[in-house]
């Protein structure tokens, strides 16, 4: 613990912490974020994918509901050119949408060796669809063309972003110039819609409803974050915010033009979380670098703080006001075994002067004032648990209040629930 964690401790509150509830583990290490949604009508669900080609789906107290084994076969010619064990993994992480309008969702998802599996609620094949690539991206569900239908969205390694209907027919697909990882998601405003993704050749792409193109953006690294979208400013304009293997985080305007770009010193794995962290009535943007850290800056990408773990910062932070208390709390993971807890404000230090009442904590939102006095934010660690894994997922299941799901590197979910002390 540095200096400033030690002077924060003594001014800040110092009664949040999180209790494990339950442990599961799975057969193979965990390769894809945690989805947490309801699956049928009063059934909410956690699911997540594993290296050997599963897909798990557990209820809110860690029972297992069911499992789907991709079983993929190959020919002898293919086993000689594959590597057997990626193969068999899924990286895509399963997303829950009703496709089919009859009131329980289906689980879709891609495997390694490129095919688009659609699973119904009770874990039966309902259909697939073949691709040339691996499909990494999460696919994503929205209604693109008006119908009051649901269109499937998803990027494969052949370098096709493709589209298709609920039936699994191809409505188009769109050719980038590289492999596509990343995950769309859709921009709708008043004027038009936007599907919006990254590839690995680092080019933002913009499409209409018919795929074509409107815009691209170059960056200079591999991108497999989702795209975040908000009206940062508290404005009519919304904003593209999306990380890149450049080591940058781009805001973008809605017409593909850099608004502009904050440099950390390491890849950027995941998409950003937007939240109003000071009451400033706008949005900041929250995220983890490869550089160890995690980051906080404000809607003109000044950094308001940062918090250095001892490893990789690569899940997208989750910010709640877990202990309701009126105040938001960043939760994130990192790949040095730990589950951290921040405060999402910060903690305001002026500039040391002889004397300990000159290092003071101010409350309440940053402002004109506070930010002329010689002094700044820095970040305020609320509580760390030690895992014994790399924490490479997590989400936030909601019930009466927020419990915190993480999955490890070996196979392990953790599920914790805010304590008062």
């Amino acid at each position: 613990m540095n200096f400033l964690e030690n002077i924060s401790g003594i001014f800040g509150k110092k009664d949040l912490r999180l209790e494990k509830k339950w442990d599961f583990a799975a057969d193979a290490p965990i390769t894809t974020s945690l989805t947490s949604d309801m699956l049928q009508p009063k059934k909410k669900v956690i699911v997540f994918a594993t290296k050997n080609g599963k897909v798990y789906v557990l209820n809110e107290n860690a029972k297992v509901e069911w499992i789907y084994d991709i079983k993929e076969k190959f020919t002898t010619t293919e086993s000689f050119f594959l590597d057997a064990e990626l193969a068999k993994s899924i990286c895509s992480t399963p997303m829950l949408a009703d496709i089919d309008k009859d009131n329980d969702k289906e689980i879709i998802f891609g495997s390694e060796t490129g095919k688009l599996y659609v699973l119904n609620s009770s874990g039966k094949l309902l259909w697939s669809y073949e691709t040339k690539g691996s499909i990494r991206s999460m696919a994503i569900a929205e209604n693109i063309n008006n119908d009051n239908k649901l269109e499937i969205i998803f990027g494969s390694k052949d370098k096709n972003l493709y589209v298709l209907n609920s039936k699994g027919k191809l409505v188009w697909k769109f050719q980038a110039k590289s492999g596509i990882e990343g995950t769309a998601a859709v921009l709708k405003n008043k004027k038009n819609m936007q599907i919006i993704f990254g590839s690995n050749d680092g080019t933002v792409y913009s499409l209409n409803r018919k795929g074509e193109l409107l815009w691209q953006f170059k960056t200079n690294g591999k991108i497999t974050a989702q795209p975040a979208f908000g009206k940062i400013y508290n404005d009519e304009a919304s904003y593209i915010i999306i990380g890149s293997f450049d080591k940058n985080v781009y805001v973008l305007t809605e017409d593909g033009k850099l608004e502009w770009k904050y440099k950390t010193e390491g890849n950027i794995f995941s998409k950003v979380c937007l939240a109003d962290i000071n009451n400033d009535k706008k949005l900041e943007i929250i995220f983890g670098s490869c550089d160890d850290k995690i980051y906080a800056l404000s809607s003109k990408g000044d950094e308001i703080w940062s918090y250095e773990t001892d490893f990789w910062v690569a899940t997208t932070p989750i910010v709640v006001d877990i202990n309701h208390d009126g105040k938001l709390e960043v939760i994130v993971g990192s790949y040095d075994h730990s589950l951290y807890i921040l405060d999402a404000e910060g903690t305001f230090l002026l500039n040391y002067m002889p004397g300990i009442a000159c290092i003071t904590q101010q409350s309440g939102h940053y402002n004109e004032l506070i930010a002329s006095e010689p002094g700044s934010y820095h970040a305020k660690k609320l509580w760390q648990y030690k895992t014994d894994g790399m924490v490479v997922a997590s989400t936030c299941l909601v019930n009466e209040e927020e419990n915190i799901i993480i999955g490890l590197d070996n196979g392990k979910l953790n599920l914790f629930v805010p304590i008062k002390s």
